[in-house]
């Protein structure tokens, strides 16, 4: 129940952004609309900064907590896009088709700069929550209400694509599989590496980037400790596929989206929109709720069974 309450609202503004793009907008405004995405990007990533920031200054076991949701961000995203990679290979294929086919400084740039921007934006947020006065944060908007905003407008964006077979496809499905595979992958490693309970590792490893779920859950049934562990080992991994997105999200936009893992049906889908082909949008949708269904029932079952 958890899961659908928190992918209905996003559906329900994929699908008004959608309909308002084919009923009541014109054209004219659609584009005027669609273009606001970028800033509003950029905002989001700096409330991101903030919730990032006050989690950390608000930490008692600090080490633990920063060294297993380090590794387990780590571990959790390079699998999954290694095998993809990998799979590609098996396939014969290197860049995606209708991407760039050549690697350059001069098409490095725009990615490079694009990626220190988000960071930027995500560190300033950050430091935003050091700062000394408190009165500021008052007139910051609710991320959730940002989110919304961006996922109405990726819907007025959508509208440009053509629905078909293709959205439950093995170019799709391959996508949340790697993802899935992967990140149980990472956690064995991540075991090997520190000892640290595989039953909580591959709890923390099946969260999928959605740190809002993780940390109840977890929280609930391991321990505040474990919960912040797996808040913020879900935000570095979206840390993580934000930078990936500007990096190679124009060529390998698969990789992308499974470093995004759950968030690439919500919080970074209009990333998605910005870095990669709109023809990737349905694997980004239909990775991502696969991936939002899945992870509170992969969460529970490692930490009850």
């Amino acid at each position: 129940m958890q899961a659908l309450s928190s992918v209905l609202p996003i559906l329900i503004a994929l699908g008004i952004g959608y309909l308002s793009s084919k009923l009541l907008l014109p054209d004219k405004v659609v584009v005027r609309l669609v273009s606001l995405i970028s800033p509003l990007v950029w905002g989001l990533l700096f409330l991101i900064g903030t919730e990032f920031g006050e989690v950390v200054s608000s930490l008692d076991a600090v080490g633990y907590v920063l060294k297993t949701s380090s590794l387990v961000a780590v571990a959790t995203t390079v699998v999954p896009c290694m095998l993809l990679l990998g799979l590609a290979a098996l396939r014969g294929a290197g860049r995606e088709p209708g991407r760039v086919a050549s690697f350059d400084m001069h098409g490095a740039a725009a990615p490079l700069k694009e990626c220190f921007i988000a960071l930027l934006m995500v560190a300033l947020g950050v430091l935003f929550t050091y700062a000394e006065s408190t009165v500021a944060s008052l007139w910051l908007p609710p991320s959730n209400a940002m989110l919304m905003v961006l996922i109405f407008l990726v819907g007025l964006d959508l509208s440009s694509i053509k629905l078909g077979r293709d959205w439950i496809s093995w170019g799709v499905l391959c996508v949340p599989i790697a993802v899935v595979i992967g990140s149980i992958l990472g956690a064995y490693a991540v075991h090997f590496i520190t000892g640290e309970d595989i039953r909580l590792l591959l709890a923390l490893s099946t969260g999928f980037g959605w740190f809002t779920l993780s940390s109840v859950l977890v929280g609930g049934l391991s321990g505040e400790v474990h919960g912040a562990t797996a808040l913020l080992a879900d935000l570095g991994r979206e840390l993580i596929a934000i930078a990936l997105l500007y990096l190679v999200g124009g060529f390998h936009p698969r990789v992308g989206i499974a470093a995004a893992g759950a968030t690439a049906l919500d919080s970074t889908l209009p990333i998605v929109r910005q870095t990669c082909h709109c023809d990737t949008l349905p694997t980004a949708l239909m990775s991502g709720l696969i991936l939002t269904v899945l992870a509170p029932f992969f969460i529970t079952f490692f930490l009850t069974a």
